[in-house]
């Protein structure tokens, strides 16, 4: 597990229309890290959070789950 396998894994969100689409449709954190680890991107919530953290609002909005019923926004573990 390294910050670098998350920021590969962003970047291939980022690119990846299918993959965003199949993480927006997680239904909480257990399932967004089961679809990474699916694709071969194995990281903690921590190097995840370090991640995003440096993601402007918007480029989240796009690639993380919006938090609408009764899905779980990423952020309320």
């Amino acid at each position: 597990m390294s910050q670098a396998t998350v920021n590969q894994f962003v970047t291939a969100v980022k690119e990846d229309p299918d993959l965003m689409a199949e993480l927006n449709a997680a239904i909480d954190v257990e399932s967004y890290y089961k679809i990474a680890q699916d694709h071969g991107y194995f990281f903690t919530s921590e190097e995840l959070q370090a991640e995003l953290s440096q993601d402007s609002q918007e480029e989240l909005a796009g690639m993380t789950n919006p938090g609408m019923a009764p899905r779980k926004h990423l952020g309320a573990q």
